[in-house]
């Protein structure tokens, strides 16, 4: 399995974006990506915690 297909906080992974979308949580998700700072590397959500997707990584700030 690649960086992009695990989950690197498998024990948080129930409050992760990807859970709460495919759980029909959605009012949780659009809380957690009014303001996104980081994306997840493996299925792209945008998000305004690292700690709620699988492989965050940065947002490239536009200037």
């Amino acid at each position: 399995m690649g960086d992009k297909e695990k989950c690197e906080q498998p024990a948080r992974h129930r409050t992760h974006m990807c859970k709460l979308k495919k759980d029909g949580r959605m009012e949780e998700f659009e809380r957690h990506s009014a303001k996104p700072i980081v994306y997840c590397n493996k299925c792209k959500v945008q998000a305004d915690d690292p700690l709620v997707v699988c492989n965050p990584r940065g947002l490239k700030v536009a200037r």
